[in-house]
């Protein structure tokens, strides 16, 4: 299996002396599908938690254009 592309991340203060950091990646799981991972690291204690949904290739579609259409990304496509 092919190693994850990240697609965000984010760091962020949580608390006077604590950062989370925060990943956003993909990875292709056959090919229609592809996987979005969401990982946070380093929030309390540096607890980590990840969660991952798998995207059929007409599901992303529909996914863009809700996006576009009810959210108002004009841009996403570009």
């Amino acid at each position: 299996m092919e190693e994850p592309i990240v697609i965000g991340h984010d760091k962020f203060k949580i608390g006077e002396d604590e950062t989370a950091r925060r990943e956003l990646r993909v990875l292709k799981v056959h090919d229609d599908v592809i996987q979005v991972q969401e990982e946070f690291h380093g929030i309390i204690a540096l607890v980590g938690a990840s969660s991952s949904v798998n995207i059929k290739k007409d599901e992303l579609k529909q996914l863009i254009k809700i996006a576009r259409e009810k959210f108002g990304w004009s841009d996403i496509c570009e």
